[in-house]
């Protein structure tokens, strides 16, 4: 199926209420349209990322003996999603990063960082600062005895 660009002028399509222009246009992505007005986000992959889809895709096809298919996942032989975000949130910790971006990451699935913020949406940075802020008011709003200040859970 054929796909265009959005139009700079349009809303944008993450939901941030601005112009296709003034939010997500130079994020390093690009959000199409298709013929029947659904809207896809198209992101660059790097020469590794290629490769590494390409493993996956080899694995597939020895696997099941055929191709990908549209229901298809891309890591199939990876354990259940929830296993994983677990296994994340534990290297966090392990790696003492701030409990509020462990809290954050845990709400939206999200790693803001100096480096990443300016490829991601307006709508995906505020639900990222929400996050963070609602972080900071149920801490404010517990009383820790001293020894605890520093554990968030």
């Amino acid at each position: 199926m054929a796909h265009k660009k959005v139009p700079r002028n349009a809303p944008c399509p993450c939901g941030s209420g601005t112009k296709y222009k003034h939010c997500c246009l130079n994020k390093g992505f690009e959000w199409l349209v298709d013929d029947d007005g659904n809207i896809l986000k198209s992101m660059p992959v790097s020469d590794d990322v290629a490769q590494v889809v390409d493993e996956q895709r080899q694995k597939f096809i020895e696997k099941h003996g055929r191709d990908f298919g549209p229901n298809d996942k891309l890591f199939f032989d990876m354990p259940p999603l929830e296993h994983v975000e677990h296994e994340i949130v534990q290297a966090m910790k392990q790696a003492g990063l701030d409990p509020a971006m462990i809290y954050a990451f845990e709400k939206t699935g999200l790693l803001v960082t100096e480096e990443n913020e300016h490829l991601l949406s307006e709508a995906d940075l505020a639900e990222w600062e929400a996050a963070i802020d609602e972080y900071a008011a149920q801490l404010e709003n517990r009383e820790l005895p001293d020894d605890e200040e520093n554990e968030w859970f």
